[in-house]
């Protein structure tokens, strides 16, 4: 049995083939390309798959059988061949197929990554590192002032997705109109690229940047 996977088009990942005794292992949406080696000529088999879903083994130029067949759910299944007299025979053990998990993303604050007391006119520079198995899709930065709406900044929203990525994003904070005693809470979040399963998600902790009044000054009068 030779074996070739074919990914899912969101892992960004080439055709791979797989030395297998059978057994297949791969991301949910794969597609197998199963090739099948007879040891006497056959003129046809399938691939019979748990539950009573058959797949036809189609015959090649070379005397191999092939079959595609997509990763869903793990099963077992096995090759039939079909015999002298056209009756299916068991031409295999079971073998297994196992759905590999596609983990969600992980992301966090490289810059500054604590809690922060600013001036009201400061610039404060923040950035984000997110990584994911197949690829970040988009990153976000949050930010509320003493809790009011939510605003979202965009750090990575591409068309192609990328594997490990850092992004910056400078709070300017004269521009809020805060005042000393305001609150400034932010957070980032990442999205995968699964189409598959449905995109993993991952968010940071919440840091807050607490606006402190201006040094005040006394000297002695003269």
């Amino acid at each position: 049995v030779d074996l070739q996977y074919r990914y899912p088009s969101y892992t960004q990942l080439e055709p791979v083939d797989v030395d297998s005794s059978g057994d297949i292992a791969a991301l949910k949406g794969t597609m197998v390309r199963v090739r099948i080696a007879p040891t006497v000529p056959t003129q046809g088999g399938r691939v019979v798959l748990d539950g009573g879903d058959t797949l036809k083994l189609v015959p090649q130029a070379d005397g191999k059988l092939m079959a595609m067949l997509r990763v869903d759910k793990p099963v077992f299944y096995k090759v039939e061949l079909q015999g002298p007299d056209g009756k299916m025979v068991t031409g295999s053990l079971d073998y297994t197929i196992d759905v590999l998990p596609d983990r969600p993303p992980t992301v966090e604050f490289t810059k500054p990554g604590r809690d922060q007391k600013v001036l009201s006119v400061d610039e404060v520079y923040t950035e984000v590192r997110a990584q994911d198995d197949y690829g970040v899709a988009k990153v976000d930065l949050v930010y509320s002032v003493n809790g009011a709406e939510e605003h979202s900044v965009p750090l990575q929203n591409g068309a192609k997705a990328i594997r490990d990525i850092s992004a910056g994003h400078t709070f300017m904070l004269e521009g809020l109109q805060l005042e000393p005693g305001d609150i400034i809470s932010y957070y980032a979040r990442a999205t995968d690229n699964n189409t598959v399963s449905g995109p993993g998600k991952a968010s940071t902790d919440i840091y807050f940047m607490q606006v402190r009044p201006y040094d005040n000054e006394y000297r002695q009068q003269q």
